[in-house]
């Protein structure tokens, strides 16, 4: 994944300024190495980055047994530089850089991913005029931390957001239907989940691939 800054995530501030699960210093670490990769991925120097910064401090002091709870007047300037980055960070779109992060096991994460794919893919059913009746939107049936996939389905078609790893670049699969709830009617086909960035085009290419009729 390459290093830019439109990469970057607010999910690690958001732990820095409320560590509420980190009490033990596994845990602890574990969001250290995660604050780390994230802040490289986005570009940012880890040594000058205010979550790595306040989370080190956080692993520190419950290394040392103080309370996990309690405030710290010295971290006012690093909390505010992560409420600036959150700032920030609020209006850009998540869903493309986190899949290609990649969401782990990590319930907060996944937390995050099922609410996001959920708002990419009504966005993509309003792009198609489709009437709130005629879709809905669900989890795998067998959704689990390892199989994290969410369908839109409608009547003609289906559109399926899979951040699995194991296929890099087929994040996104649409495919013709017989009925919301029928068969396929045709082969599936995927692609790299930043198409759906782009909406407009994506719903064109659903379009055509599932020979929905263009709206009035």
């Amino acid at each position: 994944m390459p290093s830019t800054l439109h990469l970057d995530l607010p999910f690690r501030f958001q732990r820095a300024l409320q560590p509420d699960g980190l009490r033990v210093m596994q845990t602890c670490s574990a969001a250290l190495t995660d604050a780390l990769n994230d802040a490289r991925r986005a570009g940012c120097d880890p040594e000058t980055d205010p979550a790595v910064l306040l989370l080190g401090r956080h692993l520190g002091r419950v290394a040392a047994g103080e309370c996990p709870e309690r405030g710290h007047p010295e971290d006012d300037d690093l909390r505010k530089a992560c409420e600036q980055r959150i700032a920030e960070l609020q209006s850009a779109p998540i869903l493309v850089p986190l899949i290609q992060r990649g969401l782990g096991c990590d319930p907060d994460l996944i937390r995050v991913y099922k609410s996001a794919a959920r708002e990419s893919l009504r966005y993509l059913a309003h792009t198609l005029c489709l009437d709130p009746a005629n879709y809905n939107i669900q989890l795998d049936r067998h959704f689990t931390a390892d199989n994290p996939a969410i369908s839109l389905f409608a009547d003609r078609f289906c559109v399926t957001i899979d951040p699995c790893r194991i296929n890099p670049g087929r994040e996104i699969g649409w495919v013709r239907t017989n009925g919301r709830d029928g068969p396929w009617a045709g082969r599936q086909l995927r692609g790299p989940i930043d198409l759906i960035s782009n909406v407009t085009r994506f719903a064109a290419t659903v379009r055509r691939d599932c020979h929905l009729h263009q709206p009035a």
